[in-house]
């Protein structure tokens, strides 16, 4: 088979650099996961992850992200509770971004310029919901950077300037900004960005970063948000917003395919799917003291044009006064309007004596159920991001800061949980823990806690679920090299774990931040050529990994 971007290839064997897509009927989808064999007479193509972004990744992009979020629209849809439990926010975020796809497809511009300009106008005329209206800022943002640099590429630094951009744009448009909503999640991927462009990151390690923090951000919003932390649901905006960066990371990785596939399930959406539909939950200690009390009936949507400064700051004061969920975006020429009222003629009025108010989109909120917060849950303690990526690619919740009692308490499920330890220190911490729920620790490194997360099968009951990740776990012979006794003592190791079990099929290799990418490429290049039956994973652990774990099974 061809290699997929992104991978490196060393004689008859891929080694995966960014790897774990997703589960498969219940496990890690092993050929993508690890080693893709070639097809005979067929030699496998080394081919790179992007230095920087151009039309063409532009164009993937907005593709890939209008596939994602047609694949999770009715998710988003079903986790809407906030501001409104109105169920629309997959659909708002999916014709938001539709017709940005179908603006670019219709005009065919030839330059980024042109075409990031074209998105911009598309999302914003295109929005829908509160979510849709911010979500068109990312698009603003991008276009503000690309014509401010005049250029026709976006390199690592452009990145994080334009998720700063539009998490400043959607900040500004919002009337009365709610901690634990799609602002928290942008303003997090904007500030992870710009802190890992400041550490001198290439396009990889910006989009890496601003992913991460998104989905950190998005996994707070279940504590931040009152209504949120009430239901035990993640805020449906800030999940779009993820999907949107990550089909972004995707093709920044040189990744195909869509996010979703067969058995796949997203942390974010793992967490919150129990919860969704089940019935109002036990409000926890940590959500205040009480939900916000119901609010407006009808949402109002319209475009506003031929308008001056004075005039929208007005209108922005009459809506204020009248409503709610206030977000008024765009400019200088146009603008995106939504609020939730109860008098739809006032609001009407408001914008038809600001300009030229067209395009009215009135909504009567539809009664949703309450939810509650999940049973069971899976939680993986890394100490690597990189290693936290791996389980967050297979849809975990990865907790780096698992030290901290009070976040790791937060995360646990109401009746139990299974964790997922990559080392002694997370097993104790796991172990420690003293609560009326049940809690399962399984494993005492990444190598087999990376194996216990590839065999997991979230449908066949928690009992079941944890005895397959103990029986995955102990499968794996491993070894934790701390300290540096060089090369030819690091491959010394490898050998003997790899002569220690018999009938071997399988080697997953975690290195820590202490080797560098030179010795990693020598190391695996060694591997292929002495094992070339076995099946070689490389993980990139990152800061706070021992300098190489080595599983074997």
């Amino acid at each position: 088979m061809g290699t997929p971007q992104g991978h490196v290839a060393y004689g008859n064997c891929t080694i995966v650099a960014e790897a774990v897509p997703g589960l498969q009927n219940g496990g890690v989808d092993q050929a993508r996961l690890g080693v893709s064999v070639p097809a005979p007479g067929k030699v496998p193509k080394r081919l790179m992850p992007l230095a920087h972004l151009d039309l063409a990744a532009l164009r993937r992009w907005v593709i890939t992200a209008r596939a994602d979020l047609a694949a999770y629209a009715e998710a988003l849809n079903s986790l809407n509770v906030f501001p409104v439990p109105d169920g629309d926010t997959g659909s708002n975020l999916l014709m938001t971004m539709s017709d940005a796809v179908d603006e670019i497809d219709r005009r065919a511009p030839e330059t980024l310029v042109s075409a990031t300009r074209d998105m911009a106008q598309a999302t914003l005329t295109a929005a829908r919901g509160n979510s849709g209206v911010i979500l068109s800022q990312l698009s603003c943002g991008v276009s503000e950077v690309v014509e401010a640099d005049g250029g026709e590429t976006l390199a690592a630094h452009q990145l994080a300037r334009v998720l700063t951009r539009a998490a400043q744009l959607a900040q500004d448009g919002v009337s009365v900004p709610v901690p634990g909503t799609i602002l928290t999640v942008a303003a997090a991927a904007a500030s992870t960005a710009e802190r890992a462009d400041g550490a001198g990151a290439d396009l990889v390690g910006v989009i890496d970063a601003a992913v991460a923090g998104a989905g950190e951000a998005l996994l707070r919003t279940r504590i931040d948000n009152p209504v949120l932390c009430r239901a035990g649901v993640v805020d449906a905006g800030g999940a779009g917003y993820l999907l949107v960066l990550e089909a972004l990371q995707r093709v920044v990785h040189g990744e195909g395919g869509l996010a979703v596939t067969g058995g796949t399930e997203p942390e974010w959406l793992r967490i919150s799917r129990d919860a969704a539909g089940s019935g109002v939950a036990e409000l926890p200690v940590d959500c205040g003291d009480h939900a916000p009390a119901d609010g407006p009936s009808y949402e109002v949507m319209f475009l506003l044009e031929k308008t001056s400064d004075d005039a929208v700051g007005e209108l922005k004061a009459t809506l204020h006064d009248l409503g709610d969920s206030l977000v008024v975006a765009g400019g200088p020429d146009r603008f995106s309007v939504h609020v939730h009222v109860d008098d739809v003629a006032a609001a009407v009025n408001a914008g038809v004596d600001a300009g030229r108010a067209h395009r009215f989109r009135i909504t009567r909120f539809a009664d949703q159920p309450s939810v509650q917060t999940p049973e069971f849950v899976v939680l993986a303690l890394a100490h690597g991001q990189g290693v936290a990526h791996e389980f967050k690619r297979v849809g975990l919740t990865a907790l780096t800061d698992w030290y901290d009692e009070e976040v790791l308490r937060s995360q646990l499920g109401r009746v139990g949980t299974l964790l997922l330890c990559t080392s002694p220190e997370t097993f104790d911490a796991a172990r420690g823990l003293t609560t009326d729920a049940m809690v399962v620790a399984v494993g005492r490194d990444a190598a087999q806690a990376l194996a216990a997360a590839a065999v997991l099968d979230i449908d066949a009951g928690f009992d079941q679920m944890c005895a397959a990740a103990r029986e995955a776990a102990a499968d794996v012979a491993s070894v934790r090299v701390v300290g540096d006794p060089g090369d030819d003592a690091l491959m010394q190791q490898i050998r003997g774990a790899a002569e220690a079990v018999r009938g071997a099929e399988l080697m997953t290799l975690v290195t820590g931040d202490g080797l560098t990418a030179d010795r990693i490429d020598a190391l695996l290049l060694a591997v292929a050529t002495e094992h070339p039956t076995l099946d070689v994973t490389h993980v990139a652990g990152g800061v706070g990994e021992p300098l190489l774990t080595i599983g074997v099974e």
